[in-house]
């Protein structure tokens, strides 16, 4: 294991143990239960807000993953080129051809950023007016599922500490709001958080240890 330490957000990436794992967790979603989210790639949001309890609040959501720079642009017209393909024969036909789709697309950690992970949230969403004020917050992904039978959806208790930039416009907000498209339909007044990691930590049973 390898330790981020604390550096210039601009430079430092996840652990490779991390990005692969997020990656073929999706795959794995992809092939075994049509895309239904699993818990893994729902961490807790840990932003500060001083005021609340201890100083933070904590908020649920869905993250994403981005394609590599290079790839972003080309990924971001097929992601809409499959909506437009197949709007006219509804949600349901949209969705499944995304499915599809992001089995190929989640079948190499080497295809994606491996510096940031997104979300997509409401403009006016508490977490986001925090990060407005602070951008400096915390992933945590926790998984318990002690017998689990599939690798991907094992027991991890991890922490990716860094700071968020929020996108209402340009490539990186294209590319996770057409993603979004596929499987929600349109949204308006969202934003895109992009969370670049500084540091992660093993956080399980009380620990803080490095990755």
């Amino acid at each position: 294991m390898r330790s981020l330490g604390w550096r210039d957000a601009s430079s430092a990436e996840l652990p490779p143990e991390i990005l692969d794992w997020q990656v073929r967790l999706r795959r794995w979603t992809m092939e075994e239960r049509d895309g239904a989210p699993h818990a893994g790639v729902a961490p807790l949001l840990v932003v500060r807000h001083p005021g609340v309890g201890p100083g933070v609040a904590v908020h649920g959501i869905i993250c994403g993953l981005l394609p590599r720079a290079d790839l972003l642009d080309a990924k971001t017209r097929e992601f809409r080129a499959i909506y437009e393909e197949e709007r006219s024969r509804g949600t349901r036909a949209i969705y499944d051809r995304g499915i599809v789709y992001l089995r190929d697309y989640y079948r190499s950690a080497d295809g994606f950023d491996r510096s940031s992970i997104t979300t997509l949230l409401p403009t006016d969403a508490p977490a986001v007016a925090a990060l407005r004020l602070d951008p400096t917050c915390a992933l945590v992904f926790y998984v318990f599922e002690l017998e689990a039978t599939a690798e991907e959806s094992r027991y991890r208790c991890v922490q990716v500490s860094g700071r968020a930039a929020l996108h209402e416009s340009g490539p990186v907000y294209d590319n996770v709001w057409w993603h979004n498209t596929l499987f929600h339909g349109m949204v308006e007044d969202h934003v895109v958080v992009q969370f670049r990691a500084e540091r992660a930590d093993a956080t399980g049973w009380g620990n803080f240890s490095p990755l």
